[in-house]
């Protein structure tokens, strides 16, 4: 009698690891172009195009009111 062994459970178990692996993966992915590509200022404009004379912090954050 030979004996058999079990190869292909353990395929089982390694294909929804490494699908799951996989989506989360590309799921960082798409996540991290997101923020990458989102719309901020960018900072050479905000240098060459930025406030010019400085405004005291009372007048901007309303101290007093």
């Amino acid at each position: 009698m030979s004996q058999s062994t079990n190869a292909g459970g353990v395929g089982r178990r390694i294909l929804p690891a490494a699908l799951a692996l996989v989506v989360g993966l590309g799921a960082a992915g798409a996540a991290t172009a997101a923020v990458v590509n989102s719309f901020s200022p960018a900072d050479s404009q905000a240098r060459s195009t930025g406030l010019t004379d400085l405004k005291p912090a009372e007048e901007i954050l309303g101290y007093g009111d």
